[in-house]
């Protein structure tokens, strides 16, 4: 449109007002998208509380009380959910996207140009104005739309696969504390343990039954208890260090109360097959990534939309001072495709699009072969813990309730005693390992399924 001082000034202010009532209609409002991912996660994992981006973080006198008497796991993954910074900054990526989808929908500003002119040799000047609209793009619009919502779609699964994830990380991290702080307690046992026998060589020595040999061999043991126990600690500290970077705290968790301990029984397991067509169904991050290959198939019509060029239009005001009267007609502008017909984004598109088909591929086959590989980690641990309820607690047990009747019917010295103990502690640190053993790997097979496990 072309509009000279005094010519057609409503006509322009209808124009702008109608435009910019069109834009004033567009609202960026990510919460649909919030919801979706939280309703995603409640339906992977089975929790229903996760961060909200529109909601109130958790407060700190609310973090003190849950604090005060101690720590649960169920408890533990609530603050992760709610108060992890890194799962907070994962959600603003949904806002981003959802204004990309947005943006996708809007037309580009129309153009406004002016044309004054003076005759070379004097006379009369001439005033134009022009308002230009690239055409083009409503053809456009549809496609560049489908690839932001595919992107958004993306997006979405993406942060709630990556909240599951921080589900079980919180509960690999809170296992890992619970078994420190076990192994620690049996460390302590077994120093006292190794105290007592350098303290019974020692009484032995005196009396005549034993000499400094005896004494050296007894102290070693000591020795390498007391390095134990500073591991032990060493251990315990890093793993409440690590469980409190999960939940976001920068406090210190070294006198937290940890209120559960570590699982006694693994989840019944189900058929290999049927796991894989589960995990097939259940992993978000593998819809995403089918959403991403929708995005790139739209990218690459997009492409070859562009490649037609551009052209603009509109109508245009004429009026040459003086004249009395206006110049009116269209006004179109065309951007011949001519040189650049868009090859290289057509192509380029199509190679993200190739690329992304056989990453897909790649992540089932290594969805597959994870899967396979934790199941039978899962069957190992299974295997261990029944190898030491059914073998080795209770050949610990025998030998100890031996030594002690020994003991007692002056048969077997203090010694012998001590070793018995001795080695029921090691059994007992056996045993926390395979828990957590157990614990890990069920967290692990359940991150690959992509849902909790049955059982």
């Amino acid at each position: 449109m072309g509009v000279a001082p005094r010519l057609r000034p409503a006509l322009l202010l209808w124009i702008g007002l109608g435009l910019s009532f069109a834009a004033s209609c567009v609202q960026v409002d990510p919460r649909p998208d919030y919801d979706r991912a939280r309703r995603l996660f409640e339906e992977s994992t089975g929790r229903s509380e996760v961060f909200d981006p529109l909601a109130p973080n958790l407060p700190p006198e609310e973090l003190d009380a849950i604090l005060a008497d101690g720590l649960s796991l169920d408890e533990a993954l609530r603050v992760a959910l709610l108060n992890n910074f890194e799962l907070h900054a994962e959600f603003q990526e949904i806002g981003i996207a959802h204004a990309d989808w947005v943006q996708s929908q809007l037309l580009t500003n129309p153009s406004l140009d002016f044309l004054l002119r003076f005759p070379a040799e004097g006379g009369r000047w001439m005033l134009e104005a022009i308002v230009g609209l690239e055409l083009l793009e409503l053809w456009r619009i549809p496609v560049r739309q489908e690839v932001a919502r595919e992107r958004l779609e993306a997006t979405v699964l993406c942060i709630a696969r990556r909240a599951g994830e921080l589900t079980l990380e919180t509960r690999a991290a809170y296992c890992s504390a619970a078994a420190a702080e076990q192994l620690r307690m049996v460390a302590q046992e077994r120093l006292e343990l190794a105290s007592r026998s350098f303290e019974a060589v020692r009484d032995m020595r005196k009396a005549g039954a034993a000499d400094g040999l005896d004494e050296n061999l007894a102290q070693g043991p000591l020795l390498f208890a007391q390095l134990a126990l500073m591991a032990a600690r060493l251990e315990v500290a890093d793993a409440r260090r690590t469980l409190a970077k999960k939940l976001s705290l920068q406090r210190s968790l070294a006198d937290l109360l940890l209120l559960d301990a570590l699982p006694l029984r693994l989840p019944a397991l189900e058929d290999f097959e049927v796991l894989v067509k589960k995990a097939m169904a259940s992993r978000l991050d593998l819809r995403a990534m089918e959403a991403a290959i929708r995005a790139l198939d739209s990218q690459v019509r997009l492409e070859e939309r562009r490649a037609w060029g551009e052209l603009a239009a509109g109508p245009t005001v004429e009026r040459p001072a003086g004249s009395g009267g206006e110049l009116i007609g269209p006004a179109l502008s065309l951007t011949l495709p001519v040189f650049d017909q868009n090859q290289a984004q057509i192509a380029r598109a199509g190679f993200k699009l190739q690329r992304m088909v056989k990453l897909h591929g790649a992540m089932q086959v290594g969805l597959t072969q994870d899967l396979r590989a934790a199941v039978e980690r899962m069957n190992a641990a299974a295997k261990s813990l029944d190898l030491y309820a059914h073998e080795l607690l209770p050949r610990a047990e025998r030998s100890l309730a031996l030594a002690r009747d020994s003991y007692a019917a002056g048969q077997a010295s203090l010694l012998v005693l001590l070793e018995a103990q001795r080695q029921v502690l090691e059994v007992q640190s056996a045993h926390v390992t395979l828990r957590l053993e157990a614990a890990l790997s069920t967290a692990e097979l359940a991150r690959i399924v992509g849902a909790p496990l049955d059982g």
